[in-house]
């Protein structure tokens, strides 16, 4: 089957590229008309450029030009000093051209702009007939700044923002726009002043204008909740570029102004993807990711490109990372390019925001889970740093709520998590930004007599994880058509548990990770990417207790083999990956490939993947994908101690397929339909003269997915995600056993979220339900008693022949904020299973398997909340 897949895509693969070779010739001019000036701004000369004497002056920008010919953003590319840098930039969002045209519509697009400035002219020479007697000095007469907020999407004004002027001494002025979006304030003295504008869920911006004595300056602010990204390589001397073409079919993104309002997530970001399509619930909250009916095991979370050794803390209350230093993330769910490999699930990639370079800020939250501390603030012009910490409470509470039971809670759990961020930008053509971050968690359950019948788990449950990373990532552009990117990464890992004298593990790892990417814009038409990804590092594993079973479908009903092993050494994972990105109107394709050796195995895997999008509209794409994913198995599975290490890599085959319809501005309708096909699955051997794992098992997956989402802009102060997944996911373990449920297919999923805020009172409000299908469990249909162990053993029926009942559960979220001049007080109360639902996880049975009862899942958890801003 292997080669029969491999075989299959490579020839279409092949065979889609050839027709976009044919079909090339026929379009090859692209008609393009280049933008116009339509209207210009006047550029206030800064009285500190008059006080150094400067003359005529030409400052060179990069202007973003958007559909409609207004300016979204204008950056200095060549810095004068002496504040023409900031009046060129001030001028240029004021501007308006006649937007370009490419094949007869209107493009977004980067050019080079000198604008030229000069200095007032002189005042005349005093008249020598009047008076040289001395004068009481007089005060200038003073200025005012008038503006206006609008949508830069619609236009509209923006009512009830809030918005400051600040002077050179620090002193704040405060007041909110209208209902037209108009603010002004008088009685200025002539200066510069920094114009705050604070918007409801959204970034603040600062301006800095200059008040020339006795004038009015007269200043309009577009703010954009969600400003496009235009690709840096674009900018080049009156060449306009489109947008950049994706590189997945399908990678659905949470904002920043979302993520930490979600109901249910205690405003933790990284919990918020379960409200996404294709997510599935994972029991008891526990931190695992099921995208599309995958294993846990087969999807990763990247941070910065990197993959994560842990994402939350045990339990999955919260995650490693506050969620106030996040700015996007991103879900694709499969058929992802070939830059990501070692994984056939999909990919979570979180993305950090840049520390703030205005001035210092930060925020400290505390509820009865956690507490937090976060600060961000520039240490120097090009050169901000970002920090946070944080530590559990629940163990506080769970000690004094248990400390006369006969479960003694030692720490349950104890954890903290840090991160260190900073950027630096050392010119215009580097970027370089370094993260160090970590976590530690440790619980810890002593067992009294009565609460284990088995006297092998007496003296308790213990789990630790901890580990150390530092990152750094470095994007330099080279040429206006080629970049390259640098990230590495290292830092140690370990993980221990055990379960009274039953088991005990040891697993302590010391990675590296580097990969080096380059982009290189071809022309038009054509763009190209290549890299090297390596992972390597050492490994250290100390295991006892019985032997482990398949990862997944296993019945507890094996072998009562005790083995022991230790093992350290070393292993290397490199990997090369090329893509080619053709696009020619409404069509872009994308082909990649790519090549995986993993030495522990002494096996290699080569993965062709296609990828096409149709635009038939700016606002309707249809999109399809393929492509061959693979990974190494688990270390215990390879392991000489614990598996076999001649095992081959794992293997799937992704297919992908549907539409996406934009209507308005942040609304986005999606259908989308998948298929998963799996081979090379690592399952337990059923011969006693075999190693412990083969490579026997396959699988199926196929599904359909429908979304919904309404986003946050500047005139839309509410969010609403509602998503139906219906999927199938099914395992064989072996030729001849018929196909069985997965351990997680859960065969409807809904999701619904929203959250409204009233802006001028700064509440807000929301809730997030979901009905997901009880996931499948293996019945025990009798039981056997050992006379030589003096135990009762389960019979079991089918694997995952049961199903748990439908899975239904609200959340709730309520928060207040009151706003004073520099800083903001929020209150919140986030309630998880507000109607305190009784969801049935699993089923637990006595000593002798005669009876029966449920285990559910968490019960109504009310986290109240404080924080402060500045």
């Amino acid at each position: 089957m292997n080669a029969r897949w491999k075989f299959g895509l490579t020839a279409l693969s092949l065979a889609l590229l050839q027709l976009a070779t044919l079909a090339s010739p026929c379009v090859v001019h692209a008609q393009f008309t280049p933008p116009t000036v339509e209207s210009e701004a006047h550029a206030t000369y800064p009285q500190a450029a008059i006080d150094a004497s400067r003359g005529p002056v030409v400052v060179t920008l990069r202007v973003v030009i958007e559909l409609d010919g207004s300016v979204s953003a204008a950056t200095v590319l060549e810095p004068v000093g002496d504040g023409l840098d900031e009046a060129a930039v001030d001028a240029m969002l004021h501007y308006r051209f006649t937007p370009a045209i490419r094949d007869g519509a209107p493009v977004r697009i980067a050019i080079r702009f000198q604008l030229a400035m000069a200095p007032p002219p002189l005042p005349d020479e005093l008249d020598p007939t009047e008076s040289t007697e001395p004068t009481e000095p007089v005060l200038p007469p003073p200025g005012r700044i008038v503006g206006q907020l609008l949508d830069a999407t619609t236009s509209e004004p923006l009512a009830e923002v809030d918005v400051a002027v600040i002077d050179g001494d620090g002193a704040e002025h405060w007041q909110r726009t209208d209902a037209e979006g108009r603010f002004a304030f008088d009685n200025l003295s002539p200066g510069t002043y920094r114009v705050l504008v604070r918007p409801l869920g959204l970034p603040d911006r600062v301006e800095e204008e200059t008040v020339i004595e006795g004038e009015e300056l007269a200043v309009t602010y577009r703010l954009q909740g969600e400003p496009e990204e235009v690709d840096e390589s674009a900018v080049v001397e009156a060449r306009a570029v489109a947008e950049p073409p994706p590189r997945e079919i399908l990678r659905r993104s949470i904002p920043r102004e979302v993520l930490n309002m979600v109901p249910g997530t205690r405003g933790d970001p990284l919990r918020a993807i379960e409200i996404l399509p294709g997510i599935g619930r994972p029991p008891f909250g526990i931190g695992l990711l099921i995208v599309r009916g995958s294993a846990p095991g087969d999807s990763a979370y990247l941070l910065g490109g990197v993959p994560v050794p842990a994402i939350y803390h045990f339990g999955g209350l919260t995650s490693v990372i506050n969620g106030r230093l996040l700015e996007r993330i991103d879900l694709i769910p499969s058929n992802f390019s070939g830059r990501y490999g070692r994984k056939m699930g999909g990919i979570v990639e979180i993305e950090t925001r840049e520390p703030s370079t205005d001035r210092i800020h930060g925020n400290i939250e505390a509820s009865v889970i956690d507490t937090s501390v976060m600060i961000q603030g520039p240490i120097t012009p090009r050169f901000a740093i970002a920090g946070s910490f944080r530590r559990s409470l629940i163990d506080l509470v769970l000690n004094s709520i248990l400390q006369n039971s006969s479960v003694n809670v030692v720490a349950a759990p104890v954890y903290y998590d840090y991160q260190l961020f900073g950027t630096w930008r050392p010119n215009e053509r580097d970027l370089v930004r370094f993260r160090f971050y970590g976590a530690d968690d440790r619980f810890r359950l002593i067992l009294g007599a009565s609460a284990s019948d088995d006297p092998s788990v007496r003296g308790g449950l213990g789990l630790t994880s901890h580990f150390d990373h530092f990152q750094t990532n470095w994007t330099r552009q080279i040429r206006t058509d080629l970049k390259a990117e640098t990230v590495f990464l290292f830092g140690p890992a370990q993980l221990g548990f055990n379960i009274g004298t039953l088991a005990h593990l040891d697993l302590g790892l010391q990675p590296f990770y580097v990969r080096n990417e380059w982009s290189w814009d071809i022309n038009d038409h054509v763009s190209m990417i290549a890299g090297t990804d390596i992972s390597l590092g050492f490994f250290d594993i100390t295991y006892t207790g019985g032997a482990i079973g398949q990862s997944e479908g296993e019945t507890g009903s094996g072998s009562q083999l005790r083995v022991s092993t230790q093992e350290h050494g070393f292993n290397v994972r490199p990997a090369l990956y090329a893509e080619v990105k053709y696009g020619v109107g409404p069509l872009q394709l994308t082909g990649s490939a790519r090549f995986d050796y993993y030495s522990e195995i002494r096996a290699w895997s080569l993965d062709p993947r296609l990828m096409a999008i149709i635009s038939l509209t700016p606002e309707f794409k249809l999109r399809a994908a393929a492509g061959i994913y693979s990974q190494p198995p688990e270390y215990n599975e390879s392991s000489r101690g614990l598996g076999n290490p001649n095992l081959d890599p794992i293997h799937s085959a992704h297919f992908a397929g549907g539409f996406q319809w934009e209507p308005g501005p942040g609304i986005q309708f999606g259908v989308d339909g998948f298929y998963k096909q799996l081979w090379n699955r690592v399952v337990s051997t059923n011969r006693s003269d075999a190693p412990p794992y083969e490579n026997a098992g396959v699988g199926r997956i196929m599904g359909g997915e429908l979304s919904v989402r309404v986003a946050p802009t500047t005139t839309r102060p509410w969010f609403a995600y509602v998503s139906y997944t219906l999927m199938r996911s099914e395992r064989r373990d072996h030729d001849g056993d018929p196909f069985r449920l997965f351990d997680f297919d859960q065969t409807h999923i809904f999701t619904g979220s929203f959250s409204y805020t009233w802006q001028r009172h700064h509440w807000s409000l929301g809730g997030t339900l979901r009905l997901v299908s009880g996931n499948p469990y293996t019945p025990v249909a009798a039981d056997v008693f050992s006379p030589l162990a003096r135990n009762n053993y389960p019979l079991t029926g089918l694997t995952n022949s049961a199903r748990n009942p439908l899975y239904n559960r609200l959340d709730v979220r309520i928060e207040k904020q009151w706003w004073f001049s520099d800083w903001k007080l929020a209150l919140f109360l986030d309630v998880q299973n507000a109607y305190n639902q009784h969801n049935q996880e699993a089923r637990t049975y006595n000593y002798d398997f005669s009876l029966s009862g449920r285990i559910n899942g968490i019960p109504i958890i009310p986290g109240l909340g404080l924080r402060g801003e500045f």
